[in-house]
């Protein structure tokens, strides 16, 4: 589609319909009826939104761009625009009900709770019944300590209190309830491939106040001091010895043998070569 400026309409064209009335840089709401139709139907991407809802989202995305440029956009800069909307829209419809479009769709963890709890206001008993069957099933073939450790978890509902409950500093308890998670995970998907635990249990921690922006201000700052705090030198601390290395070179060079010079400073002859050498090459 060539990339052309646009023109105003004709002015043969019937201006009396407020259809036809050039808006801003002479798009008349005809014009943007049209953009929006060609491009709900010739968006490419694999999704469930019907014409209507595509027509609807291409409309507002162009005519919010026409305002909000400073430049006359072209026909087919505002097709991408509608393009862009459209498969903006129909990735968040599908991640709100847990849908992966494709070749092969396939679901996401978000199924489950969109047809669990958006979907369906009024949940069957199917679940709990089958949940409170499957504890009754599982719950004996649970080793001894991992029942125990699973009912102090449900009963004092603290991560804290439940370890002391059961003897066991706070770490200790969280990697003990995980294995025991794991393997009432295991004998629930029994002849299946396990899930792993899904989400952050947060039960007995205390609300934070703490926000996204709040955190990356706090992560500037640390990272501007790192920015600000000179280098530490790197390798082992130079011992000072109380005499400076052009002596040393000074007593080197007037016939004291190194092994002399590094028993009296308590250093090793390499070191103390090493350190003469830049005086020795200024005396030469």
């Amino acid at each position: 589609m060539p990339d052309t400026a646009h023109t105003a309409p004709a002015s043969g064209s019937d201006v009396s319909d407020p259809r036809h009335e050039p808006l801003r840089f002479g798009y008349t709401l005809t014009e943007l009826d049209d953009i929006a139709a060609t491009a709900a139907a010739t968006v490419h991407h694999r999704s469930h939104l019907n014409r209507d809802i595509r027509v609807q989202t291409a409309w507002e995305a162009i005519t919010t761009h026409l305002y909000a440029t400073d430049q006359a956009p072209t026909r087919h800069t505002l097709l991408t625009v509608a393009w862009n909307a459209i498969r903006q829209a129909a990735r968040a419809d599908c991640a709100f009900r847990g849908w992966q479009p494709g070749y092969e769709a396939v679901t996401r963890p978000g199924f489950e709770r969109y047809w669990a709890l958006s979907a369906n206001p009024h949940p069957s008993p199917e679940a709990a019944v089958v949940e409170r069957l499957a504890l009754a099933q599982i719950w004996p073939r649970l080793r001894p300590r991992h029942r125990e450790l699973l009912l102090a978890l449900a009963v004092h509902d603290d991560y804290t209190r439940a370890a002391e409950a059961v003897g066991l500093k706070y770490h200790s308890f969280v990697s003990c309830i995980s294995r025991a998670r794991r393997a009432f995970l295991a004998l629930w998907h029994e002849h299946e491939a396990p899930s792993r635990p899904w989400g952050h249990d947060v039960r007995g921690k205390q609300p934070t106040t703490r926000t996204v922006t709040g955190t990356v201000l706090r992560l500037r700052e640390r990272r501007r001091a790192q920015r600000d705090t000179p280098p530490r030198p790197r390798g082992p601390r130079r011992k000072d010895v109380g005499v400076p290395d052009a002596e040393l070179a000074r007593r080197y060079l007037a016939g004291e043998s190194l092994a002399s010079i590094a028993r009296s400073v308590g250093l090793g002859k390499t070191t103390v070569h090493t350190r003469i050498q830049p005086h020795l090459g200024e005396r030469r």
